[in-house]
């Protein structure tokens, strides 16, 4: 049975080939005669379009021939006496193109009782040489109008080509003189043929010119030299030259008079003759006085319009035979194919599914499997962590790609030893992974796994000999709710994450909604802190500045931002947003433009000597630029201020970071007269090294150590001691903050502090409570001249002027 289902295959594959070659052999066929049809009449219609072409331009040719006698006779009959000047200006190169002409003369009629006078009037001219001449001794006068005259060539341009033939007496020669007699009776061009030295033909159209009514006697002739063998080449060359084509014109229809053939056939002889025409085409065409007749015979195929049908049907009978060749190499195939491709199809789905360095999850298999769990219902809660590598841009910027590649290779392999073997784990991007936690939403456990992981990934890393050692920071959402989108449980586990960096890096920190609703308040933040200025919402606050004497010295000008929605914002809450996002400068320079307008309304009021100072809190991104600077000095000089009435506060970290910038600026500010305050001192970076590198004039001790004097904290004491002694050491004054009570004040100047600010004298006033503060302490008080001499630390005579204006 297995042997007769074998030979019926067999002869099944031979009954189809057989079929697949008649079929293919009557395409083939079909396509060859198709093809060689359809070639046959593009050749066919190319030939009468060169054709058509050719005569069109053939008798535009003569066309320009036309012109260039009927502008010569024009410049005739508008200058009788016309010089060879002239004449060169209107016959030249350039007007003979594509016209065949060799060139044009003009031959006047001449007496012979003149011809003396003629010949020696002509020499005068400049042609020393000219002389009337005919064309060979032995010709004569066969001009039969007036044998009393002669027609000699008077011009004859282009001189290069044709001006040997000046002199020449045409009607001596009696073929020219029986054309020219032949012209003046029909007032028509007429021609007449000759060989040239070269044995080849050519023709002299004669035009005869007459002179005007009533005279209408001959004046002349022009004369136009053609040669049929360059007005043909001109026109038919890339024709005339090839063997496929045969050109002949004749001078009758009867083929007697032959004007030219192509050049070939003169070594073919009579084979030419012999061989039959495959296509031939005629046309006349009127030339002068003649009617030309051309013939153009087509003698072969081009052997490229049989090449397209043989590769036709090659190609087809080709295909036939593969397609035959394939049927008796009939080997099924279908079930290696769907192998194939079924293999294909998971290579692809892997690629799709996984990253390529770590050979984990990537982030669309992240976004797949968080869609699926959040869609069905039924799925078990999970839980998510968010790992983000600290300082790993370090490692690829100092060692290299290469080697970043390797550590994060390493750090896939410690995910999945730390991770449970039913926990997802993928690279999100860069160095950012994420570990679902699979049926785990107890804190405790996920903590666990969490800070398995983090101990783990603070591990040394040996690398090529190399070792190195990162950190790493979790952020973790637990999933108790699986309607949170996809979006969501990724983005709230990045804001712990970011939380987990923000508060220090290596550690695990879990989300809470609180996190969410704190960036959600900064953005709104930041969105409308870019117009909080242009709408006239930020405000200032002054605090005032007192001496151990509680007598009012200055004020510390604190923003405040008037939210039209958030009700008064304190400056906690926006400053580091406005050094974020750039608007810390334009907010900079209005603090500086409101506080010295303040200080310009005081001095008109109290009086320059009365007036307390104002210090302004300046970021350390204001410090990095020099705009501050600029932007102090325009306002003193706009508001003419005093020098001593301006000082600028800043945080011990506006010091740290860009050192020399800094002190340069500071410095530039200590020139305009203003005195440097060092806020907050004590909580940051406080060292002697600092003091003594930046202008310093001014030191305040921060409130967190001035609150514990009350409360009789020795510690708080002790420092805020030493740090008095260190300032009048260096010879600085001490401000103290945050000064409630009146045992702390007498504490304070006890140990020689000399001004203070606190609850205890008052709050940060808004304008209202500002100038009934003011009137209260400043109205009617004696003379403050001694406020004059602590600012400026010199001593004051009764005829000392105000402090000088800044110019």
């Amino acid at each position: 049975m297995g042997y007769k289902n074998n030979l019926s295959k067999k002869f099944e594959t031979i009954y189809i080939v057989l079929l697949v070659w008649f079929f293919g052999g009557l395409l083939t066929y079909a396509t060859f005669a198709t093809f060689q049809y359809y070639e046959s009449q593009h050749s066919n219609y190319l030939f009468i379009t060169t054709f058509n072409d050719k005569v069109t331009n053939f008798t535009q040719a003569i066309s320009a021939i036309d012109k260039v006698f009927l502008a010569t006779s024009s410049l005739l009959n508008i200058a009788p006496n016309l010089t060879n000047d002239d004449f060169s200006k209107l016959i030249n190169k350039e007007m003979l193109i594509n016209t065949g002409m060799l060139g044009v003369q003009w031959a006047p009629r001449i007496s012979l009782n003149n011809l003396t006078s003629f010949e020696k009037e002509v020499r005068q001219s400049g042609v020393f040489d000219y002389r009337v001449h005919p064309q060979s001794k032995h010709a004569s006068n066969c001009f039969k109008q007036d044998l009393g005259s002669l027609f000699p060539v008077l011009l004859a341009q282009p001189s290069d080509v044709i001006g040997h033939k000046l002199g020449l007496q045409l009607s001596a020669n009696c073929e020219i003189a029986q054309s020219m007699t032949q012209a003046i009776i029909n007032h028509k061009i007429t021609t007449s043929n000759f060989v040239s030295n070269q044995g080849e033909l050519g023709l002299r159209l004669l035009q005869p010119i007459f002179n005007p009514a009533p005279d209408n006697s001959i004046r002349g002739f022009v004369v136009g030299i053609v040669m049929i063998n360059q007005l043909v080449d001109t026109l038919w060359g890339d024709i005339a030259s090839s063997d496929k084509y045969q050109l002949a014109i004749y001078g009758n229809q009867e083929k007697q008079e032959q004007l030219y053939r192509s050049q070939w056939r003169n070594e073919c002889l009579e084979e030419c003759d012999q061989q039959a025409a495959y296509l031939k085409l005629k046309a006349s065409i009127p030339f002068a006085n003649q009617l030309w007749y051309i013939e153009l015979t087509q003698r072969s195929i081009d052997s490229r319009d049989t090449v397209l049908p043989y590769v036709c049907a090659g190609l087809i009978m080709l295909l036939a035979f593969g397609l035959s060749c394939y049927l008796v190499m009939n080997i099924n195939r279908v079930q290696w194919a769907n192998k194939l491709v079924a293999e294909r199809t998971e290579s692809l789905r892997h690629q799709a599914s996984h990253d390529k360095l770590t050979q984990l999850y990537n982030k669309q298999a992240l976004t797949e499997i968080l869609n699926e769990k959040t869609s069905h219902h039924t799925n078990p809660l999970f839980s998510l962590l968010f790992i983000d590598l600290d300082h790993f841009k370090k490692i690829n910027d100092t060692m290299g790609h290469l080697i970043g590649d390797k550590l994060l290779q390493q750090v896939a392999k410690r995910l999945k030893l730390s991770a449970r073997s039913h926990d997802d784990i993928f690279r999100f991007g860069g160095d950012e992974f994420v570990v679902i936690l699979n049926n785990n939403i107890a804190l405790p456990g996920v903590k666990k796994i969490a800070q398995r992981i983090l101990n783990q990934l603070i591990e040394e890393y040996d690398i090529e000999g190399g070792r190195y050692k990162i950190g790493a920071s979790i952020g973790v959402a637990i999933i108790d709710d699986l309607n949170t989108s996809c979006d969501e449980i990724i983005r709230n586990a990045d804001i712990a994450m970011y939380e987990a960096k923000s508060g220090g890096r290596g550690q695990v920190v879990f989300y809470h909604d609180k996190m969410y609703q704190s960036i959600v308040s900064k953005l709104e933040i930041e969105n409308s802190l870019s117009q909080a200025l242009a709408n006239n919402e930020m405000c200032l606050h002054l605090q005032p500045i007192f001496s151990d004497q509680q007598v009012l010295i200055g004020f510390e000008a604190l923003s405040r931002w008037q939210h039209p929605l958030k009700g008064l914002v304190m400056p906690d809450s926006f400053i580091s947003i406005a050094e974020e996002n750039g608007v810390i400068h334009p907010l900079g320079a209005w603090v500086i433009e409101s506080v010295c307008a303040k200080l310009a309304q005081w001095i008109h009021i109290y009086g320059a000597s009365d007036c307390p100072y104002i210090s302004i809190n300046i970021s350390p991104y204001q410090l990095e630029k020099p705009a501050v600077v600029a932007q102090v000095k325009a306002a003193l000089i706009k508001y003419r201020l005093p020098k001593n009435l301006l000082a600028i506060e800043l945080t011990e970290s506006a010091l740290i970071g860009n050192k020399p910038v800094v002190k340069a600026h500071l410095d530039q500010l200590r020139a305009l007269g203003l005195r440097i305050f060092l806020d907050d001192f004590g909580t940051g970076f406080s060292s002697l090294s600092l003091l003594q590198h930046f202008p310093i004039d001014v030191l305040k001790i921060d409130r967190s150590f001035v609150i514990g004097i009350n409360e009789n904290n020795m510690e708080s004491k002790n420092l805020v001691k030493a740090i008095i002694s260190m300032a009048s050491a260096l010879n600085m004054d001490i401000i103290a903050e945050g000064v409630e009570d009146q045992q702390t004040l007498t504490w304070l100047s006890e140990m020689g502090c000399t001004s203070m600010q606190g609850y205890y004298f008052s709050k940060p006033l808004n304008q209202e409570d500002l100038s009934k503060f003011l009137a209260k302490h400043l109205t009617g008080r004696p003379s403050a001249q001694w406020l004059y001499q602590w600012q400026n630390n010199q001593d004051v005579g009764a005829g000392d002027e105000l402090p000088p204006i800044l110019s």
